[in-house]
């Protein structure tokens, strides 16, 4: 139960119409709710339709009187009463102010909640009703209508029995010194003996929507900000000329499109991120958590607050195994290893069915030591045949060498299409020697490759790369020729000129001078500059291939120049991602051979001849 409370300084801001389409939209979201009207002074809940009755209906002052009678807390199942909505066929329940007019005035009137509280143990018996609420309705929500301005009363509502106080104001200077003090007393109760933190929520109501040419309004909105000490902008609900106010018309239900039920959600929204009862809003606060982490440290949020309610959702959502594996993503994030994989194996165990809980815990176990347990989880993670190239391609890089090949009939790397396959095979094949072979065999059979879209060329220029690199240069002009004839471009030309030479045995000057007039037309802004080592080394080649030895080597030193700046480059020489050290190896290798030295060939080349 989520209890919170709808104040107001002064009247006129729309807070009771506030609270019930709030409680309108929370029933229409699936939550029980009870509304309790605390305005005792001119209560209203009651008048809305969707709450009338015939027959009078007690409430609070009836409560408390029947209690100042007897001295004794009354059973509550008369005093809160179910209510249909037929607009969204939920029920709501609501504890209306109380009875008759008659009684109601005079019981009232006899309450004395200063004496109450000092002599009668009022403190208790607004502590049994709270409990009431909760052992009578079972409400996912309690919302509180409270009265106006700085009373006793207001102080019950505001202070003793909410989670959290939703703030209505005017932006004028009443509304600023007021609700100022109203707000200061609801912090304090963090330093009290009770230590309570309450949740505020700050909805600036009844705002005209007219231009701020004067900047009147961004003034007031900047003073209230300052007073409050709010960290983001308050909530707003416009002023709406609407003769449905009249008949206190419910917009949440009856008009959903509208402007005013949109602000209205927006209250709710917030109500719900804030409680972590709410699996949405332990849910939002985690997926919150995920997006401030990586871009900045999450303690700088507030820590302390931020375990806290970590702490909450664990305790209030240990049998859910999803938002279980939320907490360990987070806490696996954070380094924690053991307790992100303790919180994994809890959603594991509640047959959580998302395969990346096992993923996750391998590289949990993994990170902490435990190859034998990550490998094991790796292998449970392939069993499903939902899990995505990128997850696989984590997967594997988990799975022990002398257990990779099997990898290949696992369920999930036999559920992907020709496209998952091949870039999942350019990943693996370019990743490393264990991985090599793996690749190769991800690759389709030629008869599948008429199921690739022969539109999207990357894929193509992809599955190539790896049957150059692979010695299958025959395979690979077949692809880089489907390629060039749709796409024509630099890095597929070149590709399809280096495949000629592997099938061929020697290099065909006509092809690389192909690549040498589209690199020189580069100045066409339609033909590509993939400025890069990867590139100098290419285009250097291709001058060395049409006898250009001094554009050769300008370019050779450019790669070398360019080198440094990358971890990882993909070397022509070789057909292989290769470190800077490789890299420069290549670069030398390249200069013999644009020196004339034919003793040395390519790398690619060299290991054609060992297959052979």
């Amino acid at each position: 139960m989520y209890t919170t409370t709808f104040y107001s300084y002064k009247g006129g801001v729309g807070r009771s119409m506030a609270l019930v389409n709030a409680g309108v939209e929370l029933a229409r979201r699936d939550r029980r709710v009870l509304l309790v009207d605390f305005d005792l002074e001119a209560p209203g809940l009651d008048t809305f339709d969707i709450f009338e009755s015939k027959q009078p209906r007690l409430g609070i002052v009836d409560y408390v009187h029947k209690y100042l009678e007897s001295g004794e807390a009354d059973d509550l199942e008369k005093y809160v009463h179910p209510c249909y909505v037929d607009a969204i066929g939920k029920q709501i329940w609501i504890m209306p102010a109380g009875g008759s007019k008659p009684d109601y005035a005079s019981r009232f009137q006899h309450i004395d909640w200063g004496e109450l509280y000092a002599n009668q143990n009022g403190y208790l018996l607004m502590e049994n009703l709270k409990q009431q609420w909760e052992d009578t309705v079972h409400p996912d929500y309690v919302l509180i209508d409270s009265r106006t301005g700085l009373t006793d009363v207001g102080g019950i509502c505001t202070r003793q029995l909410p989670d959290a106080v939703a703030i209505f104001y005017f932006p004028n200077e009443q509304n600023l010194q007021g609700a100022g003090k109203v707000v200061r007393e609801i912090r304090s109760e963090s330093e009290g003996p009770r230590k309570k933190d309450i949740v505020l929520h700050f909805v600036m109501s009844n705002v005209p929507d007219l231009d701020d040419e004067h900047q009147i309004l961004e003034k007031k909105i900047g003073e209230f900000k300052r007073q409050f000490e709010l960290q983001a902008e308050p909530l707003v609900v416009h002023r709406y000329d609407s003769l449905s106010l009249l008949n206190q018309a419910i917009f949440a239900s009856d008009r959903p499109k509208s402007r005013l039920a949109e602000e209205y959600r927006e209250i709710v929204d917030e109500i719900v991120n804030a409680n972590m009862g709410d699996r949405e809003g332990a849910l939002k606060l985690l997926n919150r958590l995920e997006r401030r982490t990586r871009r900045e440290r999450w303690d700088a949020w507030g820590s302390q607050e931020i375990n806290s309610k970590l702490k909450d959702i664990e305790e209030r959502h240990g049998g859910d195994s999803e938002i279980l594996f939320q907490l360990g993503s987070h806490y696996h994030r954070e380094q924690e290893l053991e307790r992100a994989a303790s919180l994994y194996q809890r959603a594991i165990d509640l047959d959580y069915a998302n395969p990346e809980v096992f993923l996750d815990r391998a590289r949990a176990m993994a990170d902490l030591g435990y190859t034998e347990e990550a490998n094991r989880d790796a292998f449970r993670a392939l069993r499903s045949s939902e899990l995505s190239v990128p997850s696989i391609r984590r997967a594997l890089k988990l799975v022990d060498t002398p257990e990779l090949a099997s990898v290949v009939d696992s369920n999930a790397v036999k559920a992907l299409d020709s496209e998952q396959r091949i870039r999942l095979a350019s990943d693996t094949y370019f990743e490393s020697e264990s991985m090599r072979n793996i690749g190769l065999q991800l690759i389709p059979n030629l008869e599948d490759l008429s199921l690739l879209s022969v539109s999207d060329t990357s894929i193509l220029d992809e599955l190539g790369l790896m049957y150059i690199s692979s010695s299958q240069f025959k395979l690979a002009e077949e692809l880089f020729t489907k390629s060039q004839d749709k796409t024509p471009d630099i890095a597929s030309l070149f590709n399809l000129a280096i495949a000629t030479w592997g099938e061929t045995g020697e290099y065909k000057p006509w092809t690389f001078k192909k690549v040498i007039d589209m690199h020189e037309g580069s100045d066409n802004e339609e033909s590509p500059t993939l400025e890069d080592a990867n590139y100098f080394q290419c285009i250097a080649l291709a001058y060395t291939c049409t006898g250009d030895k001094d554009k050769s080597t300008s370019f050779l030193d450019q790669a070398q120049e360019a080198a440094p700046i990358y971890d990882r480059t993909f070397s022509c020489w070789r057909y292989l991602y290769v470190n800077n050290r490789e890299f420069l190896e290549d670069i030398g290798e390249m200069r013999k051979f644009v020196d004339g030295d034919r003793s040395i060939s390519p790398t690619f080349l060299a290991k054609a001849s060992e297959e052979d």
